[in-house]
């Protein structure tokens, strides 16, 4: 199972709710109920326990799940998915990258662009966001070749390998912020 499964969410779920208390009180209510519940001829009152123990129990369990669901939304920074020559009207700009959807990036905000290098993510540009396309892609124009280095060419024809190393963020270190501000 994966870390962010449902499944596994809802496992969590259950230790977390006391699950292995409640099941075994619902089980000894349910067995209590079904053996020691006088029979009636309408309905089966042991019956009806059994499948309301187990019914509260789920609730109990799926409630905390949906919970912790909204209360624990991660959001992860978003892939980059293609990389093409930036656009006529940006004849300075590095190169322009297509990213996955994100809540992260809005229209016209300034993003950092890393590079992962064994483990370490190092600063190789500054972009801009010029569109958040009707598929909510986001298009993201590098505005500076900082450090690519000799990486520059395959990121431009798209290598796998080397997107996968691109790292890009919703935040842009503090010295260049300095920077275009005393510009």
């Amino acid at each position: 199972m994966k870390a962010n499964s449902f499944g596994n969410l809802i496992w969590s779920c259950a230790i977390r709710s006391w699950g292995p208390v409640v099941a075994f009180i619902g089980l000894a209510i349910a067995v209590l109920a079904f053996f020691f519940a006088p029979e009636t001829d309408t309905i089966e009152l042991r019956w009806f326990i059994v499948i309301t123990s187990i019914g509260f129990m789920l609730l109990v369990i799926f409630a905390r799940a949906a919970w912790e669901a909204n209360e624990n939304q991660i959001v992860r920074l978003p892939k980059v998915i293609y990389v093409k020559e930036p656009p006529k009207a940006f004849p300075e700009a590095f190169a322009l990258f297509l990213v996955e959807p994100t809540p992260l990036f809005s229209y016209d905000a300034i993003v950092s662009i890393y590079y992962l290098d064994d483990g370490v993510e190092r600063l190789v540009g500054v972009g801009k966001v010029i569109n958040v396309q009707n598929d909510l892609k986001v298009q993201v124009l590098v505005l500076d070749d900082y450090d690519f280095g000799g990486k520059s060419e395959s990121i431009k024809q798209n290598s796998k390998d080397e997107l996968k190393k691109l790292v890009v963020k919703s935040s842009v270190p503090g010295f260049l912020v300095e920077a275009i501000i005393n510009v």
